[in-house]
């Protein structure tokens, strides 16, 4: 399928210009050189507060176990009381 898009030719072309290159026979210009001594990312305002924002949820505990304590002991000395009204409210929208 490649062959369709992009003739031989091509390909013989830029093979022989990487091998050209290889050689130092063919300089690429300054333009496409790559200097690996720096680089440097500079991020707007609101991709630094998306940033942060990723990274408290990363540092948030999946479960709140203070929360899941306190309902284990509910359930456990057989104090927890589940509000119907509030519940039957909260099922409403799913069905």
């Amino acid at each position: 399928m490649i062959n369709k898009i992009q003739s031989s030719s091509s390909a013989g072309y830029t093979n022989e210009v990487n091998r050209l290159e290889s050689k130092g026979e063919v300089a690429r210009p300054k333009a496409y050189q790559i200097d690996n001594t720096s680089a440097q990312v500079s991020l707007s305002g609101d991709a630094q507060a998306l940033q942060r924002v990723f990274q408290a949820v990363k540092d948030t505990p999946d479960i709140r176990v203070d929360v899941v304590e306190a309902v284990r002991d509910k359930l456990n000395t057989g104090t927890y009381q589940v509000n119907v009204e509030t519940l039957a409210e909260r099922l409403l929208p799913l069905l």
